[in-house]
């Protein structure tokens, strides 16, 4: 069975996962007065690797899988990620949701990972 430490941040090398919300954009106004406004038609659940965190605040992850928990939207399907595909986040997005990570076999050597992110 699957141990997840709940988490405030995550380093590259981690199996992380948290909820993201799902958006879609709504109809243009009538009369081509502006664009519509995304509304959030549910959310999903992804569990991925961290290959690499940029300075800039983006993330790249390998999906290891993703289950769709909440589908608001009567006639929009959501679509799940598929596994073994990468996709790119901002971090600040992830960390909106409640995020997640496996124990690593030796902790101690994140734990020296850490120390030495925040040395530099």
């Amino acid at each position: 069975m699957e141990r997840w430490i709940p988490e405030t941040d995550f380093i590259e090398g981690d199996v992380i996962q948290w909820t993201e919300a799902v958006f879609a954009s709504r109809r243009a106004k009538p009369r081509g007065r502006g664009k519509g406004k995304s509304v959030k038609i549910g959310e999903r659940k992804v569990a991925a690797e961290v290959l690499s965190r940029d300075a800039d605040g983006w993330v790249r992850l390998l999906v290891w899988r993703c289950i769709v928990t909440k589908d608001e939207q009567v006639g929009r399907t959501i679509e799940a990620l598929k596994p073994e595909t990468t996709v790119k986040r901002a971090a600040k997005t992830i960390l909106r949701g409640k995020v997640e990570r496996l124990p690593w076999v030796d902790e101690s050597a994140r734990h020296d990972v850490v120390a030495s992110l925040r040395t530099t």
